[in-house]
């Protein structure tokens, strides 16, 4: 259609020109028919290799993100499964430290009614001890005191054996004087 128009529009121009593109025609119409065919078949050759390489890339852009889809998703696994082991061992570790606790609160507990019970056995035995020390004292105060009544009597007897004495030693004084 396009040569029509070009013969057309020529041939209105300048009439001879139309003669001119025949000639043409016929020196170079078997090259240019040649260079045609050539270059349709190395436009559908190039056609068809980029369709090619179009689905070899769309093949390779899919198992791309097939094989990152896979490593995703096992990414994803493995780090559900991390979580999961995090998880019940956070989860051990609160048992232990609850029991733990529980062990530990046992234990001073324990240790506090032994204290009371030491502590009870302790002022039990103070207030025995004191008891027994009241006891002692008083009884050797009443024994201080049967003592020193014992001796302020034999210091009386004493007393009137002095006097005795004394009266004695003043006759014989008076006998010495006398002789």
């Amino acid at each position: 259609m396009s040569e029509k128009k070009k013969r057309s529009s020529a041939e209105v121009i300048s009439p001879g020109l139309g003669d001119i593109e025949k000639v043409r025609d016929i020196l170079f119409g078997k090259y240019v028919a040649s260079f045609e065919q050539r270059f349709a078949e190395l436009e559908s050759r190039l056609e068809a290799d980029v369709d090619q390489l179009k689905n070899k890339l769309i093949d390779k852009m899919g198992s791309m993100d097939k094989a990152v889809n896979e490593s995703l998703g096992r990414l994803n696994t493995q780090i559900g499964q991390e979580k999961s082991a995090r998880d019940t061992e956070l989860l051990s570790l609160q048992n232990n430290l609850r029991d733990a606790e529980k062990a530990l609160q046992h234990a001073i507990t324990s240790m506090e009614d032994q204290a009371n019970q030491d502590l009870a056995m302790v002022r039990s035995s103070l207030e025995e001890s004191l008891q027994d020390l009241t006891e002692r004292a008083l009884a050797t105060q009443a024994e201080l005191s049967a003592q020193i009544e014992q001796q302020k009597e034999d210091l009386q007897h004493d007393k009137v054996g002095r006097q005795s004495l004394a009266l004695m030693l003043d006759e014989v004084a008076i006998k010495l004087r006398g002789s």
